[in-house]
This record gives structure tokens, sequence and C-alpha cells, in this order.
């Protein structure tokens, strides 16, 4: 039966959470579901009786919707907003008026999930009960405890539960104070199943793009690499976003290293796509004095003509091998071409665009490399700190 609850005496209602297991943390949705069973316990005066005169029972166990119950809610809940007490369930009165319920459900609310050093990311949740209709002059809400009760836990295979701590407070609203009591969880993520499933792949692929510039031009296999990793590096920053919320507050650290590689990726293709341009240019064309600045500046020059060189002697020397016929006349002409191309050695010819193209590559490069160790320490640096 309803009960008249006066400023005077104000009803005095303990809750405790029994917290079962982490249900679900929904980063796209930014909620976080629980599984948990409370302790609900009040006295009512109405309700108490002397044991000997009713055979030494002390207890009783009755339905809920036969007494009168607080009216407790969840605040933030994404389902419906109704009393946590179910009236279908039980009750347990003790005589000396003492009652005892133990809601057991799914509890789900909302939890604002900051991506910001994902995948190394801490999040705090709270679980906020009040009084709907009540307010502190009437009903007082209280905890004995100040931290969660993690005996019936059984932990989660994504985050771990760091702390549960249990905060008491009243809050004004309007002209009166209502009294909650929020139980805080305190979560950090566990790494080990990004970094070895997208984090690692996502280094390794990105690093890959320096070793577009040491395939030799002529293979004909430059560009599909570079698409291939740029496609590939598409396909990662996919994944990571999809995992993440749709949020403009906070941009995820690794999402934006990722998207850093992105751009690199694509700046590689461009770099390429020009190296090859030169490699492929007629020898005919000049080239012009900055160009050839920027070759000698990379140190192109000398090396390439020497292997140029050394190269043409061998395809001379293979050639004038296969038509010997063991004659001495024909021994003596083949020495004397190979002294005189070897004599041309110390000749330096004219820059070519081929030249270029090696110092294109030379220069994206170390380029490259710079970058990949640069973005990489800032990412670690950032995140681990």
């Amino acid at each position: 039966m309803p009960r008249n609850v006066t400023s005077l005496d104000p009803f005095q209602v303990g809750i405790e959470l029994y917290l079962m297991s982490i249900d679900e943390i929904n980063e796209l949705r930014q909620t976080i579901s629980i599984m948990a069973f409370l302790e609900v316990t009040w006295k009512d005066r109405f309700l108490v009786w002397e044991p000997f005169e009713y055979s030494n029972i002390t207890s009783i166990n009755v339905k809920v919707k036969d007494i009168w119950t607080p009216d407790i809610v969840l605040e933030s809940t994404l389902d419906k907003q109704t009393a946590l007490i179910e009236t279908c369930g039980n009750a347990i009165i003790s005589s000396d008026g003492s009652v005892i319920v133990w809601p057991y459900g799914r509890y789900t609310v909302a939890c604002k999930i900051f991506v910001g050093q994902y995948p190394f990311d801490e999040q705090t949740c709270l679980f906020d009960f009040l009084s709907w209709t009540y307010p502190s002059s009437k009903l007082v809400l209280r905890s004995t405890s100040t931290e969660i009760t993690k005996e019936h836990y059984q932990e989660n295979g994504e985050w771990t539960l760091t702390r549960g701590k249990v905060v008491i407070e009243r809050r004004p609203y309007g002209d009166y104070a209502w009294d909650h009591v929020t139980f805080t969880f305190e979560l950090q993520r566990k790494t080990l199943f990004v970094v070895m499933n997208i984090m690692l792949p996502i280094i390794c692929t990105a690093f890959l793009n320096t070793f577009c510039f040491i395939l030799p031009s002529d293979s004909g296999e430059r560009i599909t690499l570079c698409i291939s990793l740029f496609l590939t590096l598409a396909v990662f920053m996919t994944i990571v976003n999809g995992a993440l919320p749709e949020s403009s507050d906070e941009v995820s650290k690794f999402g934006l290293y990722l998207g850093l590689q992105l751009i690199g990726s694509g700046l590689s293709i461009i770099a390429t796509v020009l190296s090859l341009y030169c490699f492929h240019e007629s020898d005919h064309r000049p080239v012009r004095v900055c160009i050839q600045l920027f070759v000698k500046s990379m140190c192109i020059q000398k090396g390439y003509q020497m292997h140029q060189q050394h190269a043409n002697i061998e395809v001379n020397a293979n050639t004038f091998g296969s038509e010997i016929m063991d004659t001495i006349d024909e021994r003596r002409k083949i020495n004397k071409c190979l002294s005189n191309k070897s004599k041309a050695i110390h000749h330096v010819p004219q820059i070519t665009w081929k030249m270029v193209s090696c110092a294109l590559d030379r220069f994206c490069f170390i380029a490259t490399i710079v970058w990949q160790i640069v973005l990489l320490s800032v990412l670690l640096a950032v995140l681990i700190s």
C-alpha cells in the first residue's frame, strides 16, 4: 500500500551495486551496457511485527506489488524511464521493518567516448540513480560503500575496469534538492588486439612507400606498387573510422596519423609518375641548369656515369666476344676497343634525363624515410604520454 512521506520523517533508502560484467561499450552510439544487480534497502514502520506473536517468524518473502517501494530510476538511460524495482519481483521483509529487494538486469546509459588517445584511451562512465518524484526532504539516498563491489565481476575482453567508485551528492533542481547516488566506472582499453591487427599493419604498409623509389624504373611495377599501398591505407582508414564515433568534437591522434600517411602515399604516386616521366624523356631534350644543380646536389653525376660506362663496356665486350673466330687479329681488335672504352670513363658527358630521374628517386627516398620516422615518433610520444 502507498505511504505518505512527510518532510519531518524522510525515508532512508540505501543503494548498492554489484557488478556482474561490462556487456558492451558502443563507441558509435556512445553508450555503455552492464549486467548488474542492485541491493535497495529501506525501513517501513508499517511493516513491523513481534516475532513471538507469529511463531517466531523474523522475515517473510512477499511480492513487491503488495508493499510500498521507492521510485528509484537510472538517469540518462536509453531504455524506457521506469522504476528499477519491478512489481513482479519479490522483497524480503524483516520483523523490524527492514525491506530488501534485488533488482537485476542489463543497464544501458549514455557515455561520452573520448577518442583522442585511441587505442590507448581511458573512458569514464556514470550510472546515476535518483528518486524520480521524491526530493531530498522526503527521501534520502545513501550508500555504505565507496567502491563498486567486484566480487561477482567477470573481466571484459576489450576493457579493463581500473576503478569503480561511489559518489553521493545532493543537487538543486528548482525549489528542491535531489539526492543522487552515482557509480563511476573508470575504464581503460586493452590495446593488444588493436596494436597487433591494425596499428602494426598500417605502420609496416606505410614504410613500404619508401621502397617505391628503390625499385628500378624500367621494371614496370613502380606505379602498381604505389597505388596498391595507397589503396591498402585507404581500406585501413575505413576500418579505423568505422570503429570510432562520428563526432567533430575530437579527432583521434591515430586517425590523424593514418590520414597523413594516406596523403604521403598520394604524394609518392605523384613523385613516381614524375620520375618515370623523366626516365623516359628523350636525351635530345636539354636539361635546364636548375635541374642540373639538383642532380649534382644528389651526388648522382659521377656515380651514374661510371655505372653507365661500365655497363657499355660489358655490353661491347660481350658483343665482341660472341664474334671471336680464334684469330690473333680479331683478339687485338677487341683489346683495342676495350682500351678505348676504358679511357672514355674519364670523360664527363652531359647530364641526361635518366640521371634526373635517379636524382629525384634518391631525394624522395630520403624524404620518405624522414617523413616516416618523424610521424611515428610524434604518434608514439602523443599516445603513450
